[in-house]
């Protein structure tokens, strides 16, 4: 990695400008799920609102992040985020024991703990697995390039790994929300859902932190969407 690429020393006015870019990515974000969301439900046929919400999804999560590192902080983003960067040897092996116990405990506490199980496997057909696959690919590839990616790595330059990984993972669970209170509105139900994204945040971080590869997170975020979906769907 070269100078260009190296993440730069931060200082008091681009902290300024950092936390004023997070709180204006959670107000777009926010408008997002209270005025666009109901025109979602509108839009048949089902890959027609698939595309629209994606497409929202990219312009919202990833796209301003690319722009910023590139215009801002005057870095390559692909090389920030670590997405030319793949992991190797001790680092690929803890990583995937790290994915394979949270993945084992994902299934668990599905079927243990929510009464899920196989059920939905036996009336899934091949379009509703692409649906899904696509779907949850797109959702854990722009949140994983916007906390992990960006978030995580920005707050790592000046702060502790368990600092910036708490971080990073309290402001994961406060993304969702916004979606869980207009979708649900406020219940008991929202607590366990909000520690159970925390946890997934925190391990996603850890994963990121071992591997110093964004894809590992990206994977361990989609497997465990699609498993989640799966068990109790």
């Amino acid at each position: 990695m070269n100078a260009l690429d190296a993440p730069r020393k931060t200082t008091l006015s681009t902290d300024r400008l950092f936390w004023g870019f997070v709180l204006v990515f959670y107000a777009a974000w926010v408008l997002r799920v209270v005025l666009l969301l109901p025109v979602d439900y509108r839009i048949d046929p089902a890959w027609l609102r698939q595309c629209w919400s994606q497409g929202l999804r990219l312009s919202l999560w990833v796209l301003p992040v690319l722009a910023w590192l590139k215009w801002v902080e005057g870095v390559r983003p692909a090389a920030y985020l670590r997405l030319n960067t793949f992991p190797r040897g001790r680092a690929m092996a803890r990583g995937l024991g790290i994915m394979a116990g949270f993945l084992g405990l994902v299934s668990l506490s599905a079927v243990l703990l929510q009464g899920g199980g196989l059920r939905r496997l036996a009336v899934m057909t091949g379009a509703d697995w692409s649906g899904l696959i696509v779907g949850m690919s797109i959702v854990a590839f722009a949140e994983e390039l916007l906390f992990r990616g960006f978030l995580f790595q920005r707050l790592r330059e000046r702060r502790s790994f368990h600092r910036a990984n708490l971080l990073t993972a309290l402001l994961f669970l406060g993304i969702h929300v916004p979606g869980w209170l207009y979708m649900q509105g406020a219940h008991w139900g929202l607590v366990p859902l909000g520690v159970s994204i925390l946890i997934a945040g925190w391990v996603f971080g850890l994963v990121m932190e071992v591997t110093c590869s964004l894809w590992p997170p990206v994977v361990l975020h989609l497997l465990n969407n699609v498993l989640s979906g799966v068990l109790t769907g």
